[in-house]
């Protein structure tokens, strides 16, 4: 269990780098070892026995792992990686020296000294060390490896920067909700306030009335749109109640419709992300109604595919006007392309009579 807990602290990187290490030092050359002998029978005459080459294999790939992690940790990362080039350069024969003394005695003596090892390898370490080449390692081969650790050292490399460049980018992608979630809020309470003020200067007796309801929606807005989701019920109901203080200080030659279909508990959204759609309805379209009017809000959920629908009258006063974009649409479009990018669409019929706009999205 403790060892399972370490395990756990140690940070998947390093996790990564160890398992790149065992695989390439010590599984893949006995994986080649398998190899040769299914395909190469004429090797098999010079082969040991199965005990041994797995032996031999474990003694010599764990061997050779210091010297490359020296390679891998204070050349490649440390001076490869951040691009110093030259700093690499000179200290790469550095490298091959301490490679090749590495080889000589970190290697060959101390395997000839490990008398529980098989005789084969402790003998073939010793007729290793007493040998006259003047090199112990092969330059093609000390390439090669340097050549798989700096594409190994580069893919780490790119994952903790991606990482990091994805930190970065949803601390400014909640910065920029934050922003534009701050915008909303107020732009709502000034215009059902100015709903209240109107009521009040008619000496209205639904004053009362659409203060207190003003107050349930407050709550929701204060407590509730603090968190980056909640129930698209909950957002529905909030938008039933906005819509039904609205709809107060309209007579009855103005059909106002909310309806919700197939809205599950389990779906979520961001608070006060249609809130600017269904505001438009109402000071964009029957403000100045003073006609016979309708509007019609639709909330249906499909799956997870969410469909938004407003379908308002327009005013003759507004007729001519049809291009005017309120603060919180303009709002509401930057929020969706950074929650929503290239997950919703938007349709917008903007005629002289009647605004209609559906919004299509995947809820996720």
């Amino acid at each position: 269990m403790a060892g399972f807990q370490l395990l756990k602290k140690i940070s998947i990187y390093s996790r990564i780098e160890a398992g790149f290490f065992i695989f390439y030092f010590v599984v893949f050359p006995f994986l080649s070892d398998i190899e040769y002998a299914l395909y190469e029978p004429v090797y098999t005459k010079y082969s040991m026995s199965l005990t041994e080459k797995i032996t031999h294999r474990l003694v010599y790939g764990i061997a050779s792992i210091p010297p490359y992690l020296v390679l891998y940790t204070l050349l490649i990362n440390k001076l490869l990686i951040k691009k110093r080039y030259g700093a690499f350069i000179a200290a790469f024969p550095l490298f091959l020296l301490f490679l090749n003394i590495y080889k000589l005695y970190g290697e060959y003596w101390l395997i000839s000294q490990l008398t529980f090892l098989p005789q084969s390898i402790t003998r073939s370490a010793e007729e290793w060390f007493k040998a006259s080449t003047p090199l112990h390692f092969s330059i093609a081969y000390v390439i090669r490896e340097t050549l798989v650790l700096t594409a190994q050292a580069y893919f780490i490399h790119f994952i903790k920067h991606e990482k990091k460049m994805n930190a970065l980018r949803q601390a400014k992608l909640e910065t920029d909700l934050n922003y534009l979630k701050a915008q909303i809020q107020p732009h709502f309470f000034f215009n059902t306030l100015n709903n209240i003020y109107s009521l009040a200067q008619q000496q209205s007796s639904q004053t009362a009335e659409l203060v207190a309801q003003l107050s349930h929606l407050m709550r929701y807005v204060i407590y509730e749109t603090n968190q980056s989701k909640v129930p698209l019920s909950k957002e529905a109901g909030f938008l039933k109640n906005y819509v039904a203080v609205e709809s107060v200080r309209y007579n009855e030659k103005i059909a106002v419709l909310f309806d919700t279909q197939g809205i599950s508990e389990s779906a979520s959204i961001e608070p006060l992300l249609l809130l600017p759609f269904v505001e438009n309805v109402f000071k964009h379209g029957l403000q100045e109604e003073t006609q016979q009017g309708f509007a019609e809000i639709i909330i249906c959920l499909n799956e997870s595919q969410l469909i938004f629908e407003t379908y308002n009258s327009k005013p003759e006063a507004k007729q001519n006007n049809s291009n005017h974009k309120g603060i919180g649409i303009e709002n509401t479009i930057k929020r969706l392309n950074l929650l929503y990018p290239e997950k919703y669409s938007l349709h917008i019929n903007d005629s002289d009579t009647a605004y209609k706009l559906i919004l299509t999205m995947e809820l996720s």
